[in-house]
């Protein structure tokens, strides 16, 4: 029997409880035990030339494998230290969980999304730099489509950097605002894929009040997310596009942490059951 721990933070696990209690509740079946932690009540650290993790102040034996819902690369690459499995890897919450190391990331390899700055820390960034209002404000950390603001003017974008501590990108505006492709992957292979659409706001997210359908990649789109897949050892995350003037795809961010509400929405697909299966098939 293979011993994993769940990791979720408090608010996300009260937001997400149906979906992590199906991880512990179909564990066995695949020869797994899985734990609940929620990070508020974890602590990690070192001591005597070894790391060592606690739990509501017991000492905690190093688990075979860590499905790491929390967004903290750092737990995750505490628990890599001790000898477990962590899905994702702390490699890829640490980048996915960065807008603008994504983004450097996905560019640097010929992969292109609308233009985007990544201001540095104290940094004044004027439209001379940002290009012609509107603009996209993004928080680096921000997820489900929270802490994306719309800025219309030098004072907005003012605004917003000092009390992001510039820790944002800053984006031009897609020709196409509102919709956006979601690509579901796990481990080298393509699950499924959604169009997401607000009819009244440029963020698409179904969260905030947006829309979605089934989406059939086109053969090219298929060989985009593949060549993606190459840059990263993902486990499952979701892959976000935007579309320009031709309706041709643009990166334009990865969830670590991806959501399944459109997945089991559109697809007759148990996700845990497969994750799990996944899963013990990397052990």
């Amino acid at each position: 029997m293979n011993k994993g721990f769940l990791l979720y933070n408090q608010k996300d696990y009260v937001k997400n409880k149906w979906f992590a209690d199906e991880f512990i509740k179909n564990a066995p079946y695949f020869q797994m035990e899985i734990k609940l932690l929620l990070t508020e009540q974890l602590i990690i650290g070192t001591a005597n030339g070894n790391v060592f993790a606690e739990y509501n102040g017991e000492r905690l034996e190093t688990p075979k494998f860590v499905i790491n819902r929390s967004r903290n690369a750092m737990l995750g690459f505490h628990f890599e230290l001790m000898g477990s499995k962590v899905f994702n890897s702390s490699k890829v919450t640490d980048i996915c969980n960065h807008k603008g190391k994504t983004h450097q990331l996905i560019n640097s390899h010929g992969i292109p999304s609308v233009k985007t700055i990544i201001p540095l820390e104290n940094q004044s960034i004027t439209t001379a730099h940002a290009w012609n209002f509107p603009i996209i404000v993004k928080s680096t950390s921000g997820h489900g489509g929270n802490e994306v603001f719309l800025v219309n003017n030098q004072e907005q974008l003012n605004q917003h950097l000092s009390q992001m501590n510039n820790d944002v990108i800053i984006q031009e505006m897609c020709t196409n605002p509102g919709i956006d492709i979601r690509v579901f992957v796990m481990g080298k292979e393509v699950i499924g894929a959604v169009k997401r659409f607000s009819n009244n706001s440029f963020k698409s997210n179904v969260t905030l009040g947006g829309h979605s359908e089934k989406y059939t990649l086109t053969s090219e789109e298929h060989r985009l997310v593949k060549r993606m897949m190459t840059l990263l050892d993902f486990d499952f995350v979701g892959i976000d596009f935007i579309l320009d003037e031709n309706g041709q795809f643009l990166f334009n961010e990865i969830e670590d942490v991806v959501g399944t509400r459109t997945l089991y929405k559109h697809y007759e697909i148990d996700v845990v059951q497969t994750y799990l299966k996944y899963i013990k098939k990397q052990l």
